[in-house]
């Protein structure tokens, strides 16, 4: 049978509001990597239909280790929203979450396009404006009706907001290594630039594969470039700290 992506989308935005997502279907689901892009694109127009800002993109999986957590081979992308975007500092409920996990990695803002078929990586890393630390939020919810690649990418890659520390200084230093703290507890490391996800050779991927959907990168938009780290789940009652030395850290505290 083929997939309603229409109605699909209706029915996963009315789960995803209800913080219960994956609702939508208990039987198994066939459906194509390219339906589920479309998919996340039709959720994407409901939500823009109904006042919600989509401010950049968000590369996921791209890791081995969140690969192989998540049961995937390759990246995905999702879209993220201005009115899930929450400062260093906030205090977010748990209640507000399905599964609450976190990720801590990088994120970029975009000082010129990123179009045409020939972007170079020279070209995503002159495009890179500012660099600065993110904790990215998730529902860590994976239904078992649906392949696991198909729903990362239907649901933006488990994407549920993120926390944006401030913009670094003019000269755009770059990190040299990512620390996750859960209660002053280091939880994943990376000691070195070498370990860290490349925020160029993300846009890079990011740039070719929305050029698949004739989409493109455009200044002053907002980019997750993906975590070296494995999803950590978290609860009330949690401090969340991300260091991305020499960046100014990032910070959030779970309430109930």
């Amino acid at each position: 049978m083929a997939v309603n992506i229409q109605a699909l989308a209706r029915q996963m935005l009315a789960d995803y509001d209800a913080r219960k997502p994956g609702l939508c279907t208990s039987e198994p689901l066939h459906i194509t990597i390219a339906e589920s892009y479309e998919l996340q694109s039709a959720i994407a127009f409901q939500r823009e239909l109904r006042g919600e800002t989509i401010i950049g993109y968000k590369v996921g999986c791209t890791s081995r280790q969140i690969q192989a957590q998540l049961g995937v081979s390759e990246p995905i992308f999702g879209r993220l929203f201005a009115q899930e975007s929450h400062p260093s500092g906030s205090s977010l409920s748990a209640a507000a979450f399905a599964n609450l996990a976190v990720e801590g990695e990088l994120a970029v803002r975009l000082g010129r396009n990123l179009s045409g078929p020939c972007i170079t990586l020279e070209d995503c890393h002159e495009a890179i404006k500012a660099t600065f630390a993110v904790i990215e939020l998730h529902h860590y919810v994976l239904p078992p009706a649906w392949p696991r690649p198909q729903w990362l990418i239907a649901s933006g890659g488990l994407h549920a907001g993120f926390i944006e520390s401030k913009a670094d200084t003019p000269d755009n230093p770059m990190a040299q290594s990512l620390t996750l703290r859960v209660n002053h507890n280091v939880v994943g490391t990376v000691n070195d630039e070498t370990g860290l996800v490349s925020p160029s050779r993300s846009l890079l991927w990011l740039a070719s594969r929305l050029r698949d959907f004739g989409l493109q990168l455009k200044a002053g938009q907002l980019i997750l470039t993906g975590s070296p780290l494995p999803l950590f789940p978290v609860g009330p009652g949690d401090r969340i700290l991300v260091e991305a030395h020499p960046l100014k850290a990032c910070h959030v505290k779970i309430a109930p």
